[in-house]
């Protein structure tokens, strides 16, 4: 987590940041990587194809989950998309990594690092459903930001709209309540300045009752 000033894509200013680009550590990595395994398979069983990483943050999500999905006797494949189509090679003009050796209609399970309204899943959703005629079956992300969308919950939202689940591995208000005044390796990240700062951004944008807010 960062702290500060951030614009996100939906164009609100957070005082805080999830970066998961910073576990770059094979230990960590591979930690995390069972954290969605172990939400992906209490959530989908053995009722998926395919673990699919947008570009560019959650290749490695995708990545390390298929691996510790693997330690569980669950094997899996892994795809991620390009930004830009490639133009040359043995796959040259596919938009993904890993397309080729996978089935049109292949049941997927979509990795990410949080949840905020939604509007980049849908573009991901749309690339997988248009190209390779997958079925998303759900979205497992890191941190659900507990925010409003239109009306009611993101995450709520998100699912009526198009019916697929969301499942978080933790969400933000249990990770403030965590880390307010709790000093780590003799830090507190969050005094009561920063957590007040959350609170107002929480009364702002945040889902009714939202732990911690």
């Amino acid at each position: 987590m960062r702290f500060g000033e951030f614009t996100l894509k939906s164009g609100r200013t957070s005082p805080y940041f999830i970066d998961l680009g910073v576990i770059t550590g094979g230990a960590a990595t591979a930690e995390l990587g069972r954290y969605y395994a172990d939400t992906i398979r209490s959530n989908f069983n053995n009722d998926f194809d395919v673990v699919f990483g947008p570009a560019y943050k959650a290749i490695p999500l995708a990545i390390s989950a298929t691996m510790a999905l693997n330690s569980m006797g669950m094997e899996k494949k892994w795809l991620f998309d390009r930004k830009e189509m490639k133009m040359h090679g043995a796959d040259a003009s596919s938009v993904f990594v890993g397309s080729q050796t996978l089935d049109h209609g292949q049941r997927v399970v979509l990795v990410d690092d949080v949840m905020t309204t939604g509007g980049t899943k849908v573009e991901a959703i749309k690339k997988l459903e248009d190209s390779l005629k997958a079925q998303v079956k759900g979205i497992v992300v890191a941190v659900d930001r507990m925010e409003m969308g239109r009306s009611d919950s993101a995450l709520a939202e998100f699912t009526e709209d198009t019916g697929i689940p969301v499942h978080s591995i933790e969400n933000i208000g249990n990770i403030f309540s965590y880390l307010r005044n709790k000093s780590i390796d003799g830090k507190v990240y969050v005094a009561d300045k920063t957590f007040a700062k959350y609170e107002e951004y929480m009364h702002k944008y945040g889902v009714k009752k939202a732990p911690g807010a």
